[in-house]
């Protein structure tokens, strides 16, 4: 709105500037030429802008002058740097996937898969009338509003959070654990009570604070304020969202459940096989057309390709396909015991790193594993 009134006042602007006599501008003719020229590349560039916008939508940032429904996005196999460091034009494609089979594909523009989740699961409800019982998921779609979007249309939510593996591994463990509204217990152990906002704190709607004393001989200290920019004080205040944790940490339980187990281990040989016969098998790693409709048709002709030569298979060899049941006896999984002194080393090896040779030590380059 803002680029269409600048618009708009431009063309005012040109509209008066006709009726200016150059006898009452310093310069005369000349600077009032120059003043009407400016005025109108003003124009010319309010106008290019608006169309911009326009093609970009509100849902997105960017697009590609070859094609205006791709965005630019890093991807994961970059054939020209190697590094998923340059930009192309690309499109976000998401599969569900049952028994082996995929039900429901989904194209967009976005960048994450965050935003992804509901439009996928609201169009296997288009298709089938209704909605899956369970969903797992990587760390790329856990975030409130999937975890809340499941829990309204009565969906099992299996799907880790951003610090799913560092805190399965004890590399990154969390720094507390939520007991309920008024209880929090830290990483020593410590519990922590429900403050008020404390003075130097901004006050959120959503968000509460709780005081956990005596840090000086805890052996987390260091891990704990790592990110705090006292961190000589006696005690640790934590402002956290009740809501979220509460969310993150029922995922954490279904996903540590044998149920949780079982889905996960046929979520990674399912859908992750289903993209890796599609890319490998097929050879299928770009899309040939352009435009957001023609590519959706491509994938979906893509899609049901791969569901026709799975059905073959299995209806020539007279074999079902089958998948890992966890068995009876399987006990729920624990997170992996922490140990301050690992935590502490490493740590103080990161100190010693500069920022790009951290960076450098997170990429993944192609055939080095």
């Amino acid at each position: 709105m803002k680029i269409r009134g600048f618009r708009y006042q431009t063309q005012e602007k040109i509209e008066d500037a006709e009726k200016i006599s150059s006898t009452l501008i310093g310069g005369g003719e000349k600077a009032l030429l120059k003043m009407k020229s400016q005025l109108s590349q003003y124009l010319i560039k309010s106008i290019e802008y608006e169309e911009k916008k326009a093609i970009c939508g509100e849902s997105r940032n960017s697009y590609y002058k070859t094609d205006h429904d791709a965005t630019a996005m890093c991807l994961k196999e970059d054939s020209y740097s190697g590094l998923g460091s340059q930009m192309h034009a690309a499109y976000n494609t998401q599969i569900l996937v049952s028994n082996g089979f995929i039900v429901t594909y989904y194209v967009s523009q976005d960048r994450t898969d965050a935003r992804t989740l509901a439009p996928t699961l609201d169009q296997f409800f288009q298709w089938y009338g209704i909605y899956p019982k369970r969903v797992c998921a990587d760390a790329g779609y856990g975030s409130v509003n999937n975890y809340e979007y499941c829990e309204q249309k009565g969906i099992q939510a299996f799907i880790k959070y951003t610090a799913w593996n560092g805190e399965k591994t004890g590399r990154n463990p969390a720094t507390y654990e939520y007991i309920d509204t008024q209880t929090i217990r830290c990483l020593g152990g410590r519990v922590g009570e429900r403050i008020q906002c404390p003075e130097g704190y901004y006050s959120k709607a959503d968000y509460a604070f709780f005081l956990v004393k005596s840090c000086a001989k805890c052996d987390f200290e260091g891990y704990c304020k790592r990110f705090l920019k006292s961190k000589s004080k006696r005690s640790r205040i934590f402002e956290i969202q009740p809501r979220w944790v509460q969310l993150k940490q029922q995922a954490r339980d279904r996903l540590l459940s044998p149920e949780g187990i079982e889905i996960r281990v046929n979520r990674s040989c399912q859908v992750e096989g289903a993209f890796g016969v599609i890319k490998q098998n097929m050879d299928y790693k770009r899309f040939r057309r352009r435009s957001m409709g023609r590519v959706t048709v491509e994938f979906a002709l893509t899609c049901l390709g791969m569901n026709i030569r799975k059905y073959l298979r299995f209806a020539m060899s007279g074999v079902l396909p089958f998948y890992w049941v966890a068995p009876e006896s399987l006990k729920a999984e624990t997170f992996k015991t922490p140990s301050a002194k690992r935590i502490k080393n490493r740590m103080e090896k990161k100190r010693k790193l500069q920022p790009n040779e951290i960076a450098k030590k997170g990429y993944r380059r192609k055939g080095k594993y």
